[in-house]
C-alpha cells in the first residue's frame, strides 16, 4: 500500500538534478531564458515560459506535504537496502533515493530551499535536438549547488568522471558505452543530456548550449501559442509533433539524431513506400499536447490532449451521452462514463469499412490493418450487440463507507443510462429474473430488489425507472430521492469518462483501513490516508472530447 508519494513530492522540487556536473571556471551569471535552447522545429518539448512565484510555490509544497511523512519514508527505505545488497543497481539507486531524501529532511523555508542552492519554482525545459534528449532546469546558486551534489554523492558513494568539450567541464555518470549520461552546471543552469559516447565537438556545443539554434522556442512564439490555444498557464506546456518526429527518424535533419541512431546501430526508417501512410495518419493524428489550465495555492489542474482532425473530434462527440449526474462531485467518490455503445459501434465500422476500402500499403503498418478487422469482429459478438442496444453510460458514486459488524458496508447510487430502459431491464431479467419481477415502470415509485444472489451484508437495494435511465440505490430507499438522480443534470463537457475521490473518502477508508487491519497495511499507511483528507477536498480525472481531440485531465482541490 505504501505509496512514497510524500517522497516523490519532497524530492519533485530537486528531482531533474539530484546529480549535477561540474562546470567551466567562469563567476555565476544571470540565467538564460531555457527556452533560447531550445530549436524551434524541436520534435517535442516541454517548457515553463515563465516560473510560478518562489514563495507561492513554496508554500503550495508545503500545503501538500504530509506531517513526518519523508522521515517515515526515509526510514522505510534504509530497512529495505539490507535486503537488496546483492543487486549492485537497485543497491545504487536506493542509496541515491536516501542521499537526495536526507537533503530535504529540515527544510522549512524558502531560504532553506535557496541554501540547496535550488529554486523552489525553477525554469525548466525537456526538449529535443532532433531525438536527442535535453534537459535544463534553473538553480539559485550554482556553488551552493555543488556543496549539495557533492553530498549526496559522498552518501551515495557515486564517483563520477569528468570530460572537458569546448572549454566547458561536466561529468559522465555512466560507464564505458555507446551513449553516455552527462550532467553540468553552465551560467546558473543545470543540465543532464544523453550522447553518443564519441559525440562531436559541433553536438555537444549545441547540447551544452555553446551553440545557440538559429531559430529557437522564445522567438518563434510557438510555446505562447500553445499556453494561448488551450488556454494552460505558463507555469509548463509542451507538445510531442508526430510529423515532426516521424521524419526526423526516417531522414535526421539535426546531427544529434544522426549520431545518436549510428551509437546504438539503429537503423533509419525506410517510409519511402510508406510515406503516404504516415502522411495520413498524421493528418489525423497531429500529435499530443500537454499543459495546466489551473495551478494556485487552491487548485491544479493538468491537461493532456491527443489532437485529432475535425473528423475524429465530430465522431468521438457523437459517442458521448447524457448520463444522469455524471460530471458531478456530489458523494464522497464516484466514477462513469458517457458512451452510446450503438454509436461506437456503427463509429468502429465506419473506420474499419475505410481501412479495408483504402489500407495501409507499408509492411510497418500492416497491423493496423488486422487490428481494425479484429475490432470490428470483437464488438459485433451477440452479447455486444444485445447489451449495446440498451446501454449507453453508467455512474457509480459512493455515499458513505463504514464498519458494521465488523465487515465494511456503505451506501451509494449506481445509475445506468439507455435510449429503452424497459429493454434493458428485459436483457437483465434474464439473468436475474427478479428485475423482472419488481414492475419498474418510467416515473413510478422505486420498489426494493429482493434476491437469493445477493450475499446477505449487502445493504438494502432498491430501483427506479425514468425514461432513459435506471438508478439502483444501496442503503437509499426513499422514491423521491432516487427518481431525483433518475433527473439529475448530466455534464456539458462531452465526457466520456468521469470520476472523483474527496478528501471524506480518505478519511472513511482510514477508519475502515484501521478496523479490517489488513497484513499489508501499517499504521504509518492508515495514517497517511488521514493526512490526505486534510490535504485534498477533491480529486477529479476523466477523459472528454475537446476541439482538438481527446482530452485527459487531472485535478487537484486542495482543502
Amino acid at each position: 500500500m505504501k505509496t512514497k508519494l510524500s517522497l516523490a513530492v519532497s524530492l519533485a522540487l530537486i528531482s531533474a538534478g539530484l546529480l549535477s556536473g561540474c562546470s567551466s571556471d567562469n563567476e555565476p551569471t544571470e540565467a538564460a531564458s531555457v527556452l533560447n535552447y531550445i530549436p524551434a522545429d524541436s520534435p517535442y518539448f516541454m517548457a515553463s515560459s515563465e516560473p510560478m512565484p518562489e514563495q507561492a510555490a513554496f508554500d503550495l509544497y508545503q500545503r501538500m506535504q504530509p506531517t513526518a511523512s519523508l522521515e517515515s519514508d526515509l526510514e522505510e527505505l534504509r530497512d529495505i537496502l539490507p535486503q537488496i545488497e546483492d543487486d549492485e543497481v537497485q543497491h545504487a539507486l536506493m542509496t541515491l533515493l536516501i542521499a537526495m531524501g536526507e537533503e530535504l529532511e529540515g527544510v522549512e523555508s524558502l531560504e532553506d530551499i535557496h541554501a540547496l542552492g535550488l529554486k523552489a519554482s525553477p525554469q525548466a525545459a525537456l526538449y529535443g535536438l532532433g531525438i536527442l534528449p535535453v534537459l535544463r532546469m534553473q538553480l539559485e546558486d550554482e556553488e551552493a549547488f555543488r556543496e549539495t551534489l557533492q553530498r549526496i554523492l559522498t552518501k551515495a558513494d557515486i564517483n563520477p568522471s569528468t570530460a572537458t568539450t569546448n572549454g566547458t567541464d561536466y561529468w559522465v555518470l555512466t560507464p564505458e558505452g555507446p551513449v553516455k549520461a552527462i550532467l553540468a552546471i553552465i551560467e546558473q543552469q543545470l543540465l543532464l543530456s544523453v550522447v553518443p559516447q564519441d559525440a562531436s565537438a559541433e553536438l555537444m556545443a549545441q547540447v551544452l548550449g555553446n551553440d545557440l539554434p538559429d531559430s529557437n522556442l522564445g522567438d518563434s512564439g510557438a510555446l505562447a501559442a500553445l499556453e494561448q490555444r488551450h488556454g494552460f498557464t505558463p507555469y509548463g506546456a509542451g507538445e510531442v509533433d508526430f510529423s515532426r518526429l516521424l521524419n526526423e527518424l526516417s531522414s535526421p535533419s539535426h546531427a544529434g539524431t544522426q549520431a545518436l541512431m549510428d551509437a546504438v546501430e539503429a537503423e533509419q526508417l525506410d517510409l519511402s513506400t510508406c510515406q503516404a501512410d504516415i502522411d495520413r495518419l498524421t493528418g489525423r493524428f497531429p500529435g499530443l499536447v500537454m499543459g495546466m489550465r489551473e495551478y494556485n495555492q487552491e487548485r491544479m489542474e493538468m491537461n493532456v490532449i491527443l489532437e485529432t482532425d475535425d473528423g475524429i473530434v465530430s465522431d468521438l462527440r457523437a459517442l458521448t451521452t447524457q448520463v444522469p449526474g455524471l460530471g458531478s462531485t456530489e458523494g464522497m467518490a464516484s466514477f462513469g462514463m458517457g458512451l452510446n455503445l450503438p454509436v461506437l459501434l456503427q463509429t468502429i465500422q465506419k473506420y474499419a469499412q475505410e481501412v479495408r476500402q483504402n489500407p495501409f500499403s507499408c509492411a510497418e503498418l500492416q497491423d493496423l490493418n488486422s487490428a481494425w478487422t479484429e475490432i470490428n469482429m470483437a464488438m459485433n459478438n451477440p452479447a455486444t450487440l444485445m447489451i449495446g442496444s440498451a446501454l449507453s453510460g453508467l455512474r457509480a458514486r459512493i455515499d458513505s463507507l463504514t464498519m458494521t459488524d465488523g465487515e465494511p458496508t456503505g451506501t451509494g447510487i449506481l445509475t445506468i443510462a439507455s435510449q429503452n430502459p424497459l429493454g434493458l431491464l428485459t436483457t437483465a431479467s434474464a439473468f436475474t429474473p427478479e428485475l423482472g419481477a419488481l414492475g419498474l415502470e418510467p416515473g413510478g415509485e422505486a420498489k426494493q430488489i429482493q434476491s437469493m444472489m445477493l450475499p446477505p451484508d449487502v445493504p438494502a437495494l432498491y430501483a427506479a425507472m425514468s425514461d432513459t435511465a435506471i438508478v439502483l440505490g444501496a442503503g437509499i430507499s426513499d422514491s423521491e430521492t432516487l427518481k431525483a438522480e433518475l433527473q439529475a443534470p448530466a455534464s456539458e463537457r462531452d465526457l466520456l469518462l468521469y470520476g472523483h475521490i474527496t478528501g471524506e473518502f480518505y478519511a472513511s477508508l482510514a477508519d475502515v483501513m484501521e478496523q479490517v487491519a489488513p497484513d499489508d497495511v501499517s499504521a504509518s499507511d492508515i495514517e497517511l490516508f488521514r493526512q490526505y483528507a486534510e490535504i485534498y477536498k477533491n480529486m477529479e480525472y476523466g477523459f472528454r472530447v475537446d476541439d482538438a481531440g481527446v482530452e485527459m485531465n487531472f485535478s487537484l482541490e486542495l482543502d
